[in-house]
């Protein structure tokens, strides 16, 4: 029993290793979509496990710009899990050998999407960098609106849910 147990550990690592590819980044579209291109073709991914602010959202340009500082040029791995309904490629992105949520999350450039991901190490890194204050963290948890929030409201409950640090500066 304890062999079979082996060779099925040994073989899913050994599967996994083959299923990811390399890429270089192309284009970041925002904090966690990314169009990466291989020697057969182009891809748009959406990076597992996080969901970055909106470009018009509070810290949205930010994260953006972290992102795209730390992976526009370079050659990056990733395994596609799935393909969401907008045609993109749910995908794990490692870049330098590090996964590429824990970068963002851990940096406060992103949310651990907890609605989609239950990575208890991911919840930790997101409040570690909460009570760090650190990136969309800036101003406190109180004033922060994840996207998901902020995608479903219209303009006015936009301006009166999610005005980041806006309502602490003088």
């Amino acid at each position: 029993m304890k062999k079979i147990i082996v060779s099925v550990l040994f073989l899913t690592a050994f599967s996994a290793a083959f299923s990811q590819e390399e890429a270089r980044v192309m284009k970041v579209k925002d904090g966690d979509t990314y169009v990466l291109k291989t020697t057969a073709k182009e891809h748009t991914i959406r990076l597992l496990n996080v969901d970055a602010p909106e470009l018009n959202q509070h810290w949205g340009f930010n994260s953006w710009l972290n992102v795209k500082a730390l992976i526009l040029g370079k050659v990056v791995k990733f395994e596609v899990l799935k393909t969401d309904v907008y045609g993109r490629e749910l995908a794990m992105v490692y870049v330098d050998g590090q996964r590429l949520d824990e970068i963002l999350i851990a940096n406060g450039w992103a949310w651990h999407y907890i609605n989609f991901d239950t990575d208890a190490r991911l919840e930790d890194l997101m409040r570690k960098a909460s009570s760090e204050r650190k990136g969309l963290w800036e101003c406190g948890a109180e004033k922060v609106c994840p996207p998901w929030l902020f995608r479903k409201y219209n303009a006015k409950n936009r301006y009166r849910f999610c005005k980041g640090c806006i309502a602490t500066k003088k």
